[in-house]
Protein backbone atom coordinates (compact mmCIF):
# COMPACT_ATOMS: atom_id res chain seq x y z
CA UNK A 1 0.00 0.00 0.00
CA UNK A 2 1.49 3.39 -0.90
CA UNK A 3 0.68 6.86 1.20
CA UNK A 4 0.67 9.13 -1.87
CA UNK A 5 -0.04 12.78 -0.08
CA UNK A 6 -1.08 14.14 2.78
CA UNK A 7 -2.46 17.89 3.20
CA UNK A 8 -4.02 20.26 5.73
CA UNK A 9 -7.27 22.51 5.28
CA UNK A 10 -9.21 24.72 7.63
CA UNK A 11 -12.00 24.61 4.93
CA UNK A 12 -13.04 24.00 1.76
CA UNK A 13 -15.55 24.56 -0.56
CA UNK A 14 -18.46 22.64 -1.65
CA UNK A 15 -21.23 22.49 -4.14
CA UNK A 16 -24.46 23.80 -2.56
CA UNK A 17 -26.49 23.29 -5.42
CA UNK A 18 -25.90 23.22 -9.38
CA UNK A 19 -24.71 27.14 -9.67
CA UNK A 20 -23.48 27.66 -6.01
CA UNK A 21 -20.74 27.14 -3.99
CA UNK A 22 -20.73 27.20 0.14
CA UNK A 23 -17.60 26.86 2.82
CA UNK A 24 -17.38 23.96 5.16
CA UNK A 25 -14.63 24.92 8.12
CA UNK A 26 -13.38 22.48 10.48
CA UNK A 27 -13.52 22.60 14.23
CA UNK A 28 -10.16 22.82 14.20
CA UNK A 29 -8.35 21.95 10.75
CA UNK A 30 -9.08 18.84 8.13
CA UNK A 31 -5.79 16.47 7.17
CA UNK A 32 -6.46 14.53 3.74
CA UNK A 33 -4.15 11.56 3.24
CA UNK A 34 -4.30 9.55 -0.09
CA UNK A 35 -3.86 6.39 -0.16
CA UNK A 36 -3.19 3.37 -2.47
CA UNK A 37 -4.57 0.22 -1.53
CA UNK A 38 -5.52 -1.72 -5.15
CA UNK A 39 -2.66 -4.08 -4.34
CA UNK A 40 -3.66 -4.84 -0.64
CA UNK A 41 -5.02 -7.84 0.11
CA UNK A 42 -7.21 -7.70 1.44
CA UNK A 43 -8.00 -4.55 1.06
CA UNK A 44 -8.53 -2.47 3.97
CA UNK A 45 -11.21 -0.37 4.98
CA UNK A 46 -11.86 3.36 5.88
CA UNK A 47 -12.38 2.40 9.30
CA UNK A 48 -8.85 0.06 10.07
CA UNK A 49 -7.22 3.85 9.59
CA UNK A 50 -6.08 6.27 12.19
CA UNK A 51 -4.46 9.44 12.65
CA UNK A 52 -1.83 9.17 15.49
CA UNK A 53 0.23 12.09 17.41
CA UNK A 54 1.97 11.41 20.59
CA UNK A 55 -1.10 10.45 23.13
CA UNK A 56 -3.53 11.11 20.77
CA UNK A 57 -5.69 9.10 18.07
CA UNK A 58 -7.78 10.11 15.78
CA UNK A 59 -10.63 8.28 13.78
CA UNK A 60 -11.61 9.15 10.10
CA UNK A 61 -14.56 11.14 9.39
CA UNK A 62 -17.39 11.42 6.69
CA UNK A 63 -17.04 14.51 4.52
CA UNK A 64 -19.84 16.59 4.97
CA UNK A 65 -21.78 18.42 1.86
CA UNK A 66 -20.61 16.03 -0.88
CA UNK A 67 -19.15 17.49 -3.95
CA UNK A 68 -16.20 19.10 -2.53
CA UNK A 69 -14.34 21.06 -4.69
CA UNK A 70 -10.89 23.17 -4.95
CA UNK A 71 -9.36 20.47 -2.51
CA UNK A 72 -5.38 20.60 -1.90
CA UNK A 73 -5.54 16.91 -2.82
CA UNK A 74 -6.39 15.61 -5.71
CA UNK A 75 -9.11 12.64 -6.13
CA UNK A 76 -12.01 11.12 -4.30
CA UNK A 77 -12.65 10.13 -1.53
CA UNK A 78 -11.63 6.05 -0.25
CA UNK A 79 -14.77 4.22 -0.37
CA UNK A 80 -13.53 0.50 -0.92
CA UNK A 81 -16.53 -0.61 1.36
CA UNK A 82 -18.97 1.00 -1.09
CA UNK A 83 -20.01 -1.81 -4.06
CA UNK A 84 -17.64 -0.84 -6.48
CA UNK A 85 -15.81 1.34 -4.63
CA UNK A 86 -12.25 2.28 -5.58
CA UNK A 87 -9.20 1.05 -2.85
CA UNK A 88 -7.63 4.38 -3.97
CA UNK A 89 -8.65 8.18 -2.76
CA UNK A 90 -8.06 10.09 0.45
CA UNK A 91 -9.13 9.46 3.96
CA UNK A 92 -10.06 12.71 5.88
CA UNK A 93 -9.31 13.29 9.53
CA UNK A 94 -10.80 16.22 11.48
CA UNK A 95 -8.30 17.31 13.92
CA UNK A 96 -7.45 20.17 16.80
CA UNK A 97 -6.33 23.46 15.27
CA UNK A 98 -3.20 22.81 16.47
CA UNK A 99 -0.87 19.03 17.27
CA UNK A 100 1.90 19.14 19.38
CA UNK A 101 3.54 16.31 17.15
CA UNK A 102 3.60 15.69 13.95
CA UNK A 103 1.06 12.93 12.79
CA UNK A 104 1.59 9.62 11.36
CA UNK A 105 -1.36 7.60 9.48
CA UNK A 106 -1.79 3.65 10.97
CA UNK A 107 -3.51 1.12 9.62
CA UNK A 108 -4.69 -1.56 11.87
CA UNK A 109 -5.97 -5.20 10.82
CA UNK A 110 -6.27 -8.05 12.73
CA UNK A 111 -2.97 -8.11 15.01
CA UNK A 112 -1.06 -6.46 12.60
CA UNK A 113 -0.30 -2.55 12.41
CA UNK A 114 1.63 0.04 9.83
CA UNK A 115 2.56 3.61 10.62
CA UNK A 116 3.92 5.97 7.88
CA UNK A 117 5.21 9.27 8.97
CA UNK A 118 3.11 12.31 7.09
CA UNK A 119 4.46 15.27 5.68
CA UNK A 120 2.08 17.87 7.17
CA UNK A 121 4.35 20.35 8.59
CA UNK A 122 1.51 22.80 8.83
CA UNK A 123 -0.82 20.06 11.09
CA UNK A 124 1.57 21.33 14.23
CA UNK A 125 1.02 25.01 13.29
CA UNK A 126 -0.92 27.94 15.27
CA UNK A 127 -3.87 28.11 13.29
CA UNK A 128 -4.61 31.63 11.12
CA UNK A 129 -7.50 34.13 11.55
CA UNK A 130 -9.00 36.31 8.90
CA UNK A 131 -9.84 39.79 8.18
CA UNK A 132 -11.20 40.49 4.96
CA UNK A 133 -13.53 42.76 2.40
CA UNK A 134 -15.06 42.53 -0.92
CA UNK A 135 -15.39 45.33 -3.34
CA UNK A 136 -16.36 46.53 -6.34
CA UNK A 137 -17.51 49.30 -8.31
CA UNK A 138 -20.66 50.68 -7.42
CA UNK A 139 -22.02 51.27 -11.25
CA UNK A 140 -20.59 50.33 -14.89
CA UNK A 141 -21.99 50.73 -18.48
CA UNK A 142 -23.98 48.12 -20.04
CA UNK A 143 -21.44 45.29 -21.97
CA UNK A 144 -18.41 45.79 -19.15
CA UNK A 145 -16.22 43.50 -17.95
CA UNK A 146 -14.83 44.85 -14.49
CA UNK A 147 -13.25 43.57 -11.46
CA UNK A 148 -14.72 41.82 -8.17
CA UNK A 149 -11.74 42.03 -5.51
CA UNK A 150 -11.35 40.20 -1.96
CA UNK A 151 -8.52 41.48 0.12
CA UNK A 152 -8.10 39.13 3.22
CA UNK A 153 -5.34 39.60 6.14
CA UNK A 154 -4.09 36.85 8.23
CA UNK A 155 -4.26 38.03 11.41
CA UNK A 156 -3.80 34.56 12.98
CA UNK A 157 -0.44 33.04 14.45
CA UNK A 158 0.20 30.51 11.43
CA UNK A 159 -0.13 29.91 7.95
CA UNK A 160 -3.39 29.34 6.04
CA UNK A 161 -5.20 29.85 2.91
CA UNK A 162 -8.35 32.24 3.15
CA UNK A 163 -10.76 29.92 0.72
CA UNK A 164 -14.05 31.20 -0.66
CA UNK A 165 -16.09 31.64 -3.52
CA UNK A 166 -17.99 34.36 -5.38
CA UNK A 167 -21.60 33.13 -6.54
CA UNK A 168 -23.20 35.33 -9.63
CA UNK A 169 -26.72 35.40 -10.55
CA UNK A 170 -26.34 37.09 -13.56
CA UNK A 171 -25.72 36.79 -16.61
CA UNK A 172 -25.70 33.04 -15.44
CA UNK A 173 -26.00 31.31 -12.04
CA UNK A 174 -22.51 30.32 -11.39
CA UNK A 175 -19.76 29.98 -8.67
CA UNK A 176 -16.28 31.44 -9.35
CA UNK A 177 -13.79 30.41 -6.43
CA UNK A 178 -11.60 31.78 -4.81
CA UNK A 179 -7.81 30.82 -2.76
CA UNK A 180 -5.44 33.38 -1.03
CA UNK A 181 -2.47 31.84 0.34
CA UNK A 182 -0.92 34.50 3.73
CA UNK A 183 1.76 33.99 6.22
CA UNK A 184 0.89 35.28 9.55
CA UNK A 185 0.61 38.90 8.97
CA UNK A 186 0.76 38.83 5.54
CA UNK A 187 -2.19 40.37 3.54
CA UNK A 188 -3.51 39.52 -0.28
CA UNK A 189 -5.96 40.23 -3.15
CA UNK A 190 -8.16 37.88 -5.74
CA UNK A 191 -9.70 39.32 -8.52
CA UNK A 192 -12.73 37.84 -9.75
CA UNK A 193 -13.89 38.80 -13.01
CA UNK A 194 -17.72 39.74 -13.80
CA UNK A 195 -19.15 41.73 -16.70
CA UNK A 196 -22.17 43.41 -17.67
CA UNK A 197 -23.20 42.06 -20.88
CA UNK A 198 -26.81 43.15 -22.05
CA UNK A 199 -27.75 44.43 -18.83
CA UNK A 200 -29.78 47.09 -19.27
CA UNK A 201 -29.45 50.67 -17.33
CA UNK A 202 -31.02 50.82 -14.16
CA UNK A 203 -30.34 46.85 -13.41
CA UNK A 204 -28.73 45.19 -10.24
CA UNK A 205 -26.18 43.00 -10.45
CA UNK A 206 -25.66 41.22 -7.03
CA UNK A 207 -22.60 38.63 -6.40
CA UNK A 208 -22.78 36.46 -3.05
CA UNK A 209 -19.19 36.19 -1.20
CA UNK A 210 -18.80 33.22 0.85
CA UNK A 211 -15.63 32.91 3.19
CA UNK A 212 -14.59 30.86 6.36
CA UNK A 213 -15.86 33.62 8.45
CA UNK A 214 -19.07 34.74 6.85
CA UNK A 215 -21.28 35.84 4.11
CA UNK A 216 -21.22 38.97 2.22
CA UNK A 217 -22.67 40.38 -1.13
CA UNK A 218 -21.80 42.78 -3.18
CA UNK A 219 -24.74 44.64 -5.91
CA UNK A 220 -23.33 46.78 -8.70
CA UNK A 221 -25.84 48.94 -10.61
CA UNK A 222 -25.59 49.20 -14.85
CA UNK A 223 -26.27 53.03 -15.84
CA UNK A 224 -25.78 54.46 -19.32
CA UNK A 225 -21.74 55.53 -18.21
CA UNK A 226 -19.97 54.08 -15.82
CA UNK A 227 -17.84 56.02 -12.67
CA UNK A 228 -15.16 55.38 -10.78
CA UNK A 229 -16.81 55.09 -7.66
CA UNK A 230 -16.40 51.70 -5.36
CA UNK A 231 -18.66 49.89 -3.00
CA UNK A 232 -16.93 47.74 -0.46
CA UNK A 233 -18.43 45.20 2.30
CA UNK A 234 -15.96 44.76 5.17
CA UNK A 235 -15.76 41.25 7.75
CA UNK A 236 -13.52 40.63 10.51
CA UNK A 237 -13.03 37.47 12.49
Amino acid sequence: MTIEAATVQYAYRHIQNVDWNAIRTADGQFVFVTVDARDADPTPGRDTFTLVTTGETFDPVAIEHNYPVGLDVSGEPYRPDQQDGDPQGWVLFDVPAHLDTAPSLRLERDTDSWEWELNTEKATAPPPAWEWTVSAPETVAPNETFDITVSAENVGDGPGTFRGAVNFSYPLYRPKGFDIVLDLGESGDATVSASSDDADPGQELEYGVRTPTEKSSVTVTVVSESSSTATSTESTS
